[in-house]
This record gives C-alpha cells, structure tokens and sequence, in this order.
C-alpha cells in the first residue's frame, strides 16, 4: 500500500511540473490535496479486541498470551522482530547496532526525541535498567537464564548502551527481543499499576477482569513509510471475555473488530462471512503435554516412551484443530525453523509396545493419571482426544479443568503438576526453549527435567557461530526428546487471526501470533 502511495505521489508531482511548464498550476495542486486526503482517511477510529484477562502486567513476569499483546502497545523494543523472525531497525528503539570482531561486545546507538507517556525522556539509562533487571537473580524473572551471558551493561552516554558477554551468541539481537524485554522507565516504582512506556497507545482506563482502554501516542516517534505519524488509530478497547465461543460471537456481531488468537474450530465459519477476513501465518505455536520427571510416574523414562507411543498426533491435530497445522515429533524445535529441524518420520502409534513399556515400568494392570489442561481452545479437545487414546493402553486420565488465568496463576499450578497441557507460543530461534524450559536451570521447567547431556548440548547451541555446527547440535537435542523427552507436542498450530473485513493494514506473522504491529492498522472508510 505504502509503496503504491509513493509511485502515486512520484506521478503526481511529475505531472504537477509538467503543467507549470506550460503555466498551468491548478490540476498539480488539486492532485496533491486528493494524495493527502488519502492519508487522512486512514486516521481515527477505535479498534476493539476481544480476550482473556491478562495474569500480570509487569513485563519481566509476562506469562501469558493477553499479558504480552497489552504489554506491545505500551511499551516498545529495543530491537523488533519483524513478520519474518528477523531484526528490524526501523521499528526498533536502537536506530543503529553492531558488534566488535570477537563477537562478544555489543554497541547500540539509541533513537534520539522518543518520550515516554508521562513525558519523560528515553535515554540509555532505560535500557540499561531494563536488561539488568530481567537478568537480576533476586527480581527473578523468567528471563535470568536467557540473559545470564551478558557480564555487563554500560550506559556510555544518553543515547549509546554497550552489552558485554561472556561468549559470542549468534542469536543476541533476537534475545534482546523476547516478549519480556519490552523498554520500560527506569524511574517506575510499580510497573503492575504504573504503564509508563514508550509505544504507540497509552493506557486511559484498566478495570481488571472487565477491560483495560487505551488512546493514542500523540508523540509517538515512529512514521509510516510516506513520512505519515503513527498509529492510525484513535484508540483501542480490549474487552475480558473468558469463553472463546463469546469472543467469536462478538466479532461475529460486530461487537468487536478483531481477534488475534483464533480458535481453529470457529475458522470454518468464519470463512464464509463476507464482512470477516481470516488470516493464517505457519508457525512454532504448540500446545505441549508435559510429563514431571522428578516424581510420580513419569519419573520412568519407560512411562514416557509408552505413553508417547500410544499418542496418534494427527488425530488429536485433526480433531482439536482442524488439521491447520502441521504434526510434531515431540521435541520444541518445528519446520518453521528450517534446517534447525530434524526433519524425520512422524512417530507411529504402537498400543501393542506401549503396553509393554508400562508393563516393564510396573504398570501391568494399568495407570491412572491426572491431566491438568485450561479451558482456552484447544486444550480441551486436545485432552479429550488424547484421553481416549491413552485409555487404549491402560492408561486412565482423569482431566482437571480450570482457567487459564488458575492455570497461570500466582499458585503456579502449570510448574507442580505432574501431567499439564502448556501452550508455548512461537519464538524468533529455538534456543529460548532450551533455556526457558528444557535444560535442567530453567526457570519454567514444568517437567522438572534434568538430563545432563542435554544440558552440555543446549550450552554449545547457544554458543556456537558456526551455522553447520549449530544445525547438528540441535538435530541431537532434538533426538533426545524424541528417546527420552518429557514432551508430547502433537502440533505445531498455524498463527490465525481474524477481523472485520473494514480493518486494513494487518500483517500476519510467522512469529508469535501477539506480535500483529497495530500501528499501521486502520479503518476502512
């Protein structure tokens, strides 16, 4: 859209010299005044969502899905991740960034004039107080392990912030872009109230449970690519609404104008509505059935493999989604990863030797178990239909059902139980899985594994600049979930969003399905 605009105006003032040359000048001048005209009608309006609660809204706790779509429009990144899982200056608050010859001392020079909401100046001591508490032990973050390379953070002026490392990390920008590390002011003392960034929309009104309202930057630093202030929009409204079923009916009705985590299920239908559009982006989205590995049964790696066996994927990808997706191999790393990913068969279903492996772990007349899953689609139907299937080697679920926002909760319910359903959403690279939730250190490691030698492994990934080298090391990590992983992941579900067909401006994205820039959306007038 934006380049047609620019071939447009070329022509327009092409022709507006032409015409003076001849000593006409009021056919350029009514030209120009319809290409601003144009502009202006992509401004105004309110865009409104539709969506659970959000559980935290201190970006360093950021845990779920609504926590980390209300948290892009406050505040913004020190580097953006674009719609392909690369870096983009353009939309980033480094204007420029490089590294020395050793791989391990980073330089960003800063974007200069950005404020914050209140009015505060952006400056280097933001970012410096941004990272040092997302890699602070005792804030305790979700992020220490993801940041614990970086030695030290320098301010070396307003607008210039050095990271040192211990070790050259080939993937450091995009770390710098986890949904967590969002800039805030370093002068905030309560970042659960005080919503004090530097984006695109300001909070106006947060009710808890019911709704949390925002309006416009009127200073926001970023343009369009005509040179044009954004966003777009007047404001936005996300609505609370905790059954998928009323989400879809909302959009439906026209109560709202876009959903940004779609239900499978509700794709059909919306497709045939002319005044909705859906939009699809593949993606490493999973809904993971983790098995705790310190305690109870899945303590024996022979109760994995069996119930592993036992696990059709493509009939729970079928049922539970609509086959939107593509099938998983039980480990983190998806196709959506290229040659990260160990591209093998998908595992057969084999009832008759995962009999056996439970009867070798002691299980010969059978197991019951205790399946705690969120109500969010598609949970359930993935649980039902994993249910029945393990119910066929003996294996007897009893599923315990509860929201999202219990699921996530302060009680941490999804990290001390022994069978959970998570959803994982995508991440720029693989390694934020490892370190997030697989080596034996990390912070939401649900399944209380610890295996040493992928441990050994997913420290060299991190590491290691050669890009040969680096394939190989994931393709072994990868193997060992497969042998002896504390995963079932049937899926990789594709990112789905949908919207009224008057929105315009929407990108879908092979990242997290939360990242859709909403600053160049805008009504249709």
């Amino acid at each position: 859209m934006y380049k047609r605009l620019s071939v447009l105006l070329v022509i327009v003032l092409a022709a507006g010299l032409m015409l003076s040359a001849c000593g006409t000048k009021e056919p350029a001048e009514e030209q120009t005044g319809q290409t601003e005209q144009t502009e202006q009608t992509k401004y105004g309006g309110t865009l409104r969502n539709a969506y659970f609660a959000p559980t935290n809204m201190d970006p360093a706790f950021y845990s779920t899905v609504p926590d980390e779509h209300i948290g892009r429009q406050i505040y913004d990144f020190l580097v953006f991740i674009d719609e392909k899982s690369q870096p983009d200056l353009t939309r980033s608050l480094a204007e420029k960034w490089g590294a020395d010859e050793t791989g391990k001392v980073w330089t960003f020079n800063l974007r200069k004039g950005v404020k914050f909401h209140d009015g505060k100046e952006f400056t280097s001591k933001d970012v410096k107080f941004t990272f040092d508490r997302l890699r602070d032990p005792k804030v305790g973050a979700a992020t220490v392990q993801i940041y614990s390379n970086i030695v030290d953070i320098s301010a070396t002026d307003d607008y210039t912030v050095v990271f040192t490392l211990k070790n050259p990390n080939p993937d450091f920008l995009k770390d710098l872009a986890d949904y967590h590390a969002v800039v805030v002011d370093a002068d905030n003392k309560d970042f659960k109230t005080n919503f004090n960034g530097t984006g695109p929309f300001m909070v106006e009104s947060y009710i808890p449970e019911d709704r949390i309202t925002f309006k416009k930057n009127p200073n926001y630093w970023m343009k369009d690519a005509d040179g044009n202030p954004l966003p777009y929009l007047d404001g936005m409204e996300f609505l609370f609404l905790s059954d998928p079923s009323a989400q879809i009916e909302a959009l439906r009705s026209g109560q709202v104008d876009y959903l940004f985590y779609l239900p499978a299920e509700a794709v059909p239908t919306l497709e045939g509505n002319p005044d909705v559009v859906v939009y699809q982006s593949p993606s490493n989205l999973t809904y993971v059935i983790h098995m705790r590995c310190d305690q109870g049964p899945a303590k024996d790696a022979r109760v994995r493999q069996a119930l592993k066996l036992g696990t059709d994927r493509k009939a729970i990808m079928d049922g539970a989604i609509g086959g939107l997706g593509v099938t998983g191999r039980d480990t983190p790393i998806g196709p959506s990863y290229s040659e990260f990913y160990l591209d093998v068969p998908e595992p057969q279903r084999d009832v008759a030797k995962a009999k056996q492996l439970l009867a070798d772990a002691g299980y010969a007349n059978g197991l019951k178990i205790t399946l705690y899953t969120q109500e969010a689609s598609p949970v359930p139907a993935i649980a039902t239909i994993w249910k029945e299937q393990m119910a066929e080697i003996g294996v007897d679920v009893e599923i315990q059902m509860v929201p999202s926002e219990v699921y996530y909760g302060s009680d941490n319910m999804w990290l001390n139980v022994d069978f959970g359903i998570t959803d994982w959403g995508s991440r720029a690279y693989p390694q934020p899985y490892l370190d997030l939730a697989y080596v034996s250190s990390a912070q939401w490691n649900e399944s209380h594994w610890s295996d040493a030698e992928l441990d050994k492994l997913a420290a060299e990934a991190a590491k290691e600049m050669d890009p040969a080298k680096r394939v190989d090391l994931y393709h072994q990590i990868q193997q060992i979930f497969m042998d002896r992983g504390p995963i079932i992941l049937p899926f990789f579900k594709n990112n789905m969003w949908a919207a009224s067909a008057k929105l315009k401006g929407l990108q879908p994205t092979a990242y997290v399905g939360t990242a859709l820039d909403l600053r160049t959306v805008y009504f249709e007038k």
